[in-house]
Formats: structure tokens, sequence, C-alpha cells
């Protein structure tokens, strides 16, 4: 058993298949031999024999609930359409709620033909589950199948609504209102697809069809700013002895500047304008008054009044400032935020500090310089939901403090581009005044000056959304460096046991474990455990942009760490092989907006000539699950933790230090 699940975890899974399958592990082991085999061909691809193991194991273990709705799985899979109803009436006859045995049954009379029976199983998994994003997706698919339209819009409104990252449900969305004539709604979840890819073919050819029918664009569901609501600065104590943090406004999902013809801003107070690479100060002007930064001709670029009357003219880049930089801020009008997200909106920023306009290949880009302390109002509750405990607060201060300085110091990812960091979420969240309250302000006023150092040195402070259950070691994602302090933690009780074989990580990630970061009232609904359904179709269309593989055969996960997490996918094609190894390719691959974590197990759907028609992902967690884990720290701290015994867990051997120390 030790050795078959240590082969699963390094990707030898016909050797372990081999070591679950012994005479002896089945004298031994008993039933959970016979699990554990049927996991691994089951991932193999070999339906009929893990059909064959489950349907043993179901007889040892007739009463167990997970056996059974796992073997009517099984059943589905391998076309056995007869056991896998028996298996799904067993394990409802046991509780008429279970989620998986309704999921199956629902499945499986869609996959008869029976539309209306299939969705009085899904309604009632989506009474008692209904979180559950894959249940109303396949509710919606039955609804549409038995023509009733208007239920079908409701459930695939539901299903983004519960993961708002499953963006395969909105091309099927997309689809149902081509078909019903709704064609304004149709245009917008296909323009919706392609602000998170913008190559996708079918969305890109109904949106620009639509779109002259229409007389739409794709910019037109970007959200325009409201009025800015101007706040009254509250300056950090001490700024002047702070050290200066430079900040890229407005940049891509990759922390890139994105360039623009024009820079439109205005102060509450006068400003100064000065030569950012000389610090000479070039001109003042007034306040409350509308400013243009905009091409002029000739490499030249120009700033106007609001009576388009010319105020100054520069070449490569000037910074504007407030004189009182206590008491006045500068905004700039129509920042694009989120950009390459479904959220992506253009909204009026606040900030505080200077504003730097540079240029490059003719057009524009603006950085924000400011003090360590303002930045991180900005950035705390940003990066963590603002209802989490005040202790987590704390502890996301601390890292988004230590991690600014480390980036600024140690990394220089965007040196070339001339600032430390990016405000998006390729560095961290940052939104200027309109990230500031009373929760941030508090929390970076309380642990003023607090970093993370180990051995003398700024520490890595990554970290996660949600890790699922338990944390990644650094040194076992691809390309990231192995540090001592970024170890692989269960998020539970030290008591607790982590999953270790194939099918206790099967149940783990399809479970609710009692970890501290399966906070419910703290969570949206998909933030600890997800679903998603991805056509094979859509994947190889994806998978062709970075090799011509030919039709999709398996996927196959050849690399587990020790958290489950997977850390190297390969899919095979009928001319060809893809092995993907970095965790945010494996992610973006298998997604349409990326799958929430590599923490997950998979199912094949197939079709009668063995041609995978649907990929389907039960997973956990949200990020790359390395270092903290923000909602295993509110958890925590809703326990009773503070954020030093917080810190620790997550960063061992770290030591809590002052900058001045």
């Amino acid at each position: 058993m030790e050795r078959g699940s240590a082969l699963f975890r390094s990707g030898r899974l016909t050797q372990a298949a081999e070591a679950f399958s012994l005479k002896e592990c089945f004298s031994s082991a008993g039933v959970a031999a016979y699990l554990n085999a049927g996991i691994v061909f089951r991932d193999l691809g070999k339906d009929l024999e893990a059909f064959t193991l489950f349907e043993k194991a179901a007889a040892l273990a007739p009463k167990d609930l997970d056996v059974q709705v796992t073997y009517g799985r099984a059943a589905l899979q391998a076309r056995r359409h007869g056991r896998a109803q028996a298996a799904f009436q067993v394990a409802l006859g046991i509780d008429r709620a279970h989620p998986g045995a309704l999921l199956g049954q629902g499945k499986l009379e869609l996959q008869n033909g029976n539309p209306k029976e299939a969705a009085q199983f899904l309604e009632m998994l989506t009474k008692f589950k209904l979180s559950l994003s894959l249940g109303w997706f396949y509710l919606a698919q039955a609804y549409e199948a038995a023509g009733q339209f208007q239920r079908a819009e409701e459930a695939y409104r539901k299903t983004y609504k519960t993961d708002w990252s499953f963006f395969e449900a909105r091309l099927h969305f997309a689809r149902l209102y081509k078909r019903i004539g709704r064609f304004d709604q149709a245009w917008r979840q296909y323009a919706k697809v392609l602000l998170i890819d913008p190559r996708h073919r079918e969305a890109g050819r109904n949106e620009k069809a639509l779109g002259r029918l229409l007389g739409r664009s794709t910019e037109d569901i970007v959200r325009k700013p409201a009025p800015a609501q101007l706040k009254i600065p509250h300056p950090s104590s001490g700024r002047r002895k702070m050290p200066l943090i430079l900040v890229g406004i407005g940049t891509s999902a990759l922390g890139r500047p994105v360039l623009r013809k024009a820079l439109a801003f205005r102060c509450t107070g006068p400003f100064r304008v000065i030569d950012p690479e000389t610090g000479r100060q070039i001109k003042e002007g007034p306040a409350e008054e509308d400013f243009l930064i905009h091409a002029f001709g000739g490499g030249w670029f120009q700033v106007s009044d609001s009576s388009h009357r010319r105020f100054l003219r520069f070449k490569r880049a000037i910074a504007v400032e407030p004189i009182e930089q206590n008491n006045h801020t500068l905004s700039l009008r129509e920042v694009r935020v989120a950009q390459g997200y479904s959220w992506s909106a253009l909204q009026d920023r606040q900030f505080k500090g200077r504003i730097e306009a540079r240029v490059r290949a003719g057009k524009i880009y603006a950085i924000n310089r400011l003090p360590l302390e303002d930045y991180l109002y900005g950035v705390v509750t940003e990066e963590m939901p603002k209802n989490f405990p005040d202790e987590a607060h704390k502890v996301q201060a601390i890292i988004a403090r230590t991690h600014a300085l480390y980036l600024s110091r140690h990394a220089g990812r965007h040196r070339r581009d001339g600032y430390n960091l990016c405000d998006g979420q390729h560095c961290q969240v940052y939104a200027g005044m309109a990230g500031e309250n009373r929760q941030s302000i508090s929390a970076a006023d309380a642990t003023r000056g607090l970093v993370l150092r180990y051995k003398g040195r700024l520490a890595q402070t990554l970290f996660t959304a949600n890790c699922g259950g338990h944390t990644q070691d650094s040194g076992e994602l691809a390309g990231w460096t192995a540090l001592p302090y970024l170890r692989g933690r269960l998020d539970g009780e030290p008591d607790m046991p982590a999953p270790r074989t194939p099918w206790e990580l099967d149940q783990w990630i399809r479970g609710s474990p009692a970890v501290y970061c399966s906070v419910a009232e703290k969570m949206g609904p998909s933030q600890f455990r997800w679903t998603r359904a991805v056509p094979a179709k859509e994947l190889e269309r994806r998978v062709h942009r970075i090799r011509p593989i030919g039709a999709i055969k398996r996927v196959l996960i050849i690399r587990r760490s020790l958290s489950g997490n997977a850390n190297a996918v390969r899919i095979e094609g009928s001319r060809g092989t893809l092995n993907i190894r970095r965790e945010h390719k494996i992610r973006n691959l298998l997604g349409l907006a990326s799958l929430r974590s590599t923490l997950f197990t998979m199912e094949t759907e197939r079709d009668p000539s063995g041609r995978p028609v649907e990929f389907i992902f039960f997973g956990g967690g949200w990020g790359h699950g390395a270092g903290l884990c923000q909602y295993g720290a509110a958890g925590r701290a809703m326990k009773g933790q503070d954020y030093r015994r917080i810190l620790r867990h997550y960063y061992p051997g770290t030591l809590l230090e002052r900058l001045d120390n």
C-alpha cells in the first residue's frame, strides 16, 4: 500500500496499479486495495478495469455510501448503465440527499435521453447542495434538452454565480441565447469569454457577427467609471522615514505596463511637476483642475489644462505630486483594473504620493511612488476579505509589507518597466485610496514596520487564497526555489491525518475535511471545494496553440506533491504528447478561465468509441497553494490564534522583526 501510494504521487501510475493489484495487497488490505487500484486505473483511463475493481469493493462494503457512489460513477464511465442505476439507488436508499448519488443519477438520466427525469434528481441536488456549480450546470443542460429554456437560462446563471471562474458554462449560455434569438445576451456572454481568452475562435466569430448586428463592441461590457468618491487622506505617521515603493498602475495580468494614448489627472490641492530623473521642479499647477497628458507629435508629449491650453511639454517622463502631501491627493481618470479578468473595469483612482507618467512606444503609462505604509493601506483588504478577523488582517499586513520589500530589493521582476511592483495579482493587488478602510489602516498601523526574516534576510512571504487543507512545499513546484520556511503544512489540528493513498486523496478532495481554511461563514461557494466540466474539444483547442498533438486520448497527472496537488500533467494525443509542469500553466491550460488550483482529481467522460468528450474536475482550494493560506489564517484567528502564532505555523523558522532592527 505504501509503495503503491508513493508510485501514484510520483506519476508512475502503471507501476502503482500493479502494486495495488498484487494478491498480497488484496489479501491484507481488502477493500482498501481494490479502491486504491480502482482510482489508479481510472486515472490511467482504463475504465473497464476500474469498474471491475470498484464492483468488488462495493460487494465488500455494501453499506459504505462513498464506495457505492464511486462504483456507480465507474459503471457510468464504463457505460454499464444498469449497474450504475443499481449503485446510485443503493446509495440514495441509505441517504436520499447524497450529492454524489444525485449527481450520478442525474447524469445517467441525461445519457439515457431522459432530460425531465434527470432534472428531478438534479433539482434535488441543487436544493441540498446549493453551492455545487456542477449540479447547476447539468441541470441547465437537462432543462435545455427538455425545451425549458427559461429554466435553463436561470440554471446557467446560477452555475457561474456559484463559481465565476466556470467560464465553460458561459459558452453554453451564449449558445442557448443565440438559439432562442436573444442576440444581445448571446453577444454579451461571448464578449465575456473574450475578456478571458481573446483568441477564442467561437467567441470571437460570434461576438463579431452579433456585434455588427447590434452595433456593439467588446469594450462595451467593460464597466465605465462612476464619478470618483474622493476620500480624505489619512497619512501614515512618520512617513518621511519610510521606504518608498514604486507601483505600476493599470497593469496587465502579467504585471506589464498597459500603454495608453492619454492620461487625465486632477489634484485636490496645488501641485508641482518634477523631472523624475533629476528631481528638478519644472512648474506648479492649480488645485481642482483637470489636466490631460497626450501625444503632441515629433516625439513630444503635452500636458494640457481644462481649456486645452498647453501647460508644458516633455519627451521621456514627468512626475506630479501635491505640494502638501499630507493633505492632498491625485486622481487618475479611467484606470483599467483587473486586466485579463472577467471583472475588468475602468475606474477613477485616487492616490497618495507622486504619479509618474512615462513614455514608451509613443504612448504613456503611470507609476505611483509613495511611502510603504501608505501603500499597505491600499493592499490589505484588496488581498484579503474585509470581513476577516483583525488578527488575520494583521498577518496580511506583515506579509504584504515583507513581500513588497522583498520584490523591491531582491527580485527586480519589473525593474525594466521602472517600478518595484505591479498593482495586480501578479505581485499583490493595490487599489490606491479606494482600498483604504478601517480594517486595512488598523492592521497596517498595529504592525507598523514588522517584517519576517529568515537568517537575517527578508523572507519570501508567498501566500495563497485557500490551500484546500494542505499547503505545498515551494520546492515541489517547477521553477520555484525550495525554502526551509515554505514547507507543506497540514492546515488542520496536529492529530489530524493527512490523505496519503489515492483513495484517501480522492475522498479528501470530494469531501469537506474539518481544516482551518474551511470557514463557511467567511467564504464564497467555490473557494474551498470546486467543480468544473471542460469539453475535450475546448481543451484540444488550447493545447493546439502550444503543440498540434491531434485528438486528445487521455490526460494524466504524472506527478503530485505531498499535499496532493498536480505538479505535472501529460496530455496524450493521436499525433503527439504535451507535458506541462509549471503550476500556472497547468491551471491556465486545463480551464478556460484557469482552474482555481492544481489540487484536483479528474474523471473522463467518453463516447461509445472511447474518445474523450468531457473532463470533469473535482478540486480544492484557490491559488498556488504555497506559503500562507489566507482562509486558514482566518480560521485560526476565529479559533483565538494571534498573528504571531499564525505566522509561526505557515513560515516556521522565520523571525518577526522591525525594519529599523
